[in-house]
């Protein structure tokens, strides 16, 4: 790939009201399929405080940066990432209690694997589930095959789809 065009999807993992499991799934996202994965970015409720999907609120920083594990499974069926700790994916300097200032570190860049996202899931070490419907906020930093971006680039405003 001669030049990556870098494009962002919002994924939404939710997580019942009382859930006893430790394990979900990334949902099929059709924008995703076939795609090359670039980076992630993982969202704590003092980052972000309810998923703009669902409306529903996220789990604490404690839950997600130091009790949940994210892997990644390829088309082949092969766990290329697996059991990550979510706090490699959360690069943000930014908790709005403390400070209005963001910074994105993002070193966790990928070098565009194909992820098959409904294989890949995201485990915990306790049940997440509580009195409330979660929403785990994952940001996939993406671009398309390249016959795929060279045709979407055709378009302008004087030359429409």
């Amino acid at each position: 790939m001669a030049q990556r065009q870098i494009r962002h999807e919002l994924v939404e993992i939710i997580i019942p009201v009382g859930s006893t499991l430790t394990r979900f799934q990334f949902p099929d996202i059709p924008n995703l399929r076939n795609s090359h994965l670039w980076g992630l970015q993982v969202y704590t409720r003092s980052q972000v405080t309810t998923s703009i999907i669902s409306g529903n609120i996220l789990p604490t920083q404690a839950q997600v940066q130091h009790n949940s594990f994210i892997t990644l499974v390829n088309y082949g069926g092969k766990e290329f990432s697996k059991q990550v700790p979510a706090v490699i994916y959360n690069t943000l300097s930014f908790d709005d209690s403390t400070s209005t200032n963001v910074f994105n570190y993002n070193p966790n860049a990928f070098c565009g694997q194909k992820v098959n996202y409904p294989k890949s899931y995201i485990e915990w070490s306790t049940a997440p589930g509580g009195a409330v419907a979660l929403s785990y906020l994952i940001s996939v930093y993406y671009s398309l095959p390249e016959a795929e971006e060279m045709r979407d680039s055709g378009f302008s405003f004087g030359k429409r789809g």
